[in-house]
């Protein structure tokens, strides 16, 4: 009844297993006879080639070059060339005390003791003297503002340089600059628009601005601008590449400093100015003291004179 007894016992549930299984050993039996059998043949596991995986090729994109605009047709210039005065179909001057309400101290003159041509440059000389408004101590200076009002201008897309000498010492501004001819409002500063190329901020080096209106306000000027270390003595070409959405600020062919109409209008300003919708005239001058760069100190020495030994507007795209 051996039979009966192991049908009868309990049923053990295996657990669960993982591979590789090691089957239970059969169940017990007597057998009478063996009969002798050839060892089992082994079939080796199939062997597994994994399959190719092909790696398609890293595509690079190559970056995105932003290249510079190419300078293109000239539109006008000035080499400075000869001895004398300007040249009157180019330039003109600006007279008396322009710059008085921010602190200046000069008195501007179209006297050839301010602004001549010599040496194939212009030469803006600021001088410590009496002035012709007969203005004493701390108003007792001469210069020069030399300007295209009238004579010629430049709009977007444009390039604009010069390569100037400039004078650094405490409590000078020499500068070169734009300002707009916003129709009926050619004087309504800021919002004509000021470009300032470059200004040599006392004993700074050079500084780049723009001067315009808030978008609520014509009349609240909306500044930005960035600066760089002082250059060597001598002549550096300062360049303004300006389009109707960006300019950039160059020194000696390298980009300094770019506001974007974005960029502007973030601060609140008003891009109109610099759209193109009026063209901008060209000035050079040297001031002497104003609210940012301070009164001129008696240790300043005068004559001071900035050269500037060619200009030229040049048509980009």
């Amino acid at each position: 009844m051996k039979w009966i007894a192991l049908a009868l016992a309990p049923i053990v549930l295996a657990a669960p297993y993982t591979y590789p299984f090691n089957p239970p050993p059969p169940r017990p039996t007597v057998p009478t006879f063996t009969y002798p059998t050839k060892p089992p043949v082994t079939t080796p596991p199939p062997v597994t080639t994994p399959p190719v995986v092909t790696t398609p090729p890293v595509v690079t994109t190559p970056p995105v070059v932003t290249q510079p605009p190419t300078s293109g047709a000239l539109l006008w210039e000035d080499q400075f060339n000869g001895n004398g005065a300007v040249d009157p179909g180019k330039w003109g001057f600006q007279t008396g005390r322009w710059g008085a309400s921010s602190g200046e101290q000069q008195y501007y003159t179209d006297s050839q003791s301010n602004a001549t041509v010599a040496g194939g440059a212009l030469q803006i000389t600021a001088r410590r003297e009496n002035a012709p408004d007969g203005k004493g101590a701390p108003n007792n200076f001469t210069s020069a503002r030399v300007v295209s009002f009238g004579k010629q201008s430049v709009t977007p897309p444009v390039r604009i340089e010069a390569s100037i000498k400039m004078p650094r010492a405490a409590g000078l501004l020499p500068a070169f600059w734009l300002l707009g001819l916003q129709p009926g409002g050619e004087f309504n500063w800021p919002s004509q628009g000021e470009i300032d190329a470059v200004e040599i901020p006392g004993t700074n080096g050079p500084s780049f601005n723009l001067h315009g209106p808030a978008k609520n306000n014509a009349n609240t000027d909306v500044k930005t601008g960035s600066g760089m270390n002082p250059l060597s003595d001598g002549f550096h070409n300062y360049r303004v590449d300006w389009l109707p959405d960006r300019i950039t600020w160059f020194v000696d062919g390298v980009a300094q400093y770019t506001v974007t109409k974005a960029d502007y209008e973030a601060k609140g300003g008003n891009w109109k100015p610099f759209s193109g919708a009026w063209p901008h005239y060209v000035l050079f001058n040297v001031a002497i003291g104003n609210n940012w760069v301070g009164k001129a100190p008696s240790s300043t020495p005068f004559p001071q004179t900035m050269s500037v030994d060619w200009v030229k507007a040049t048509r980009i795209s």
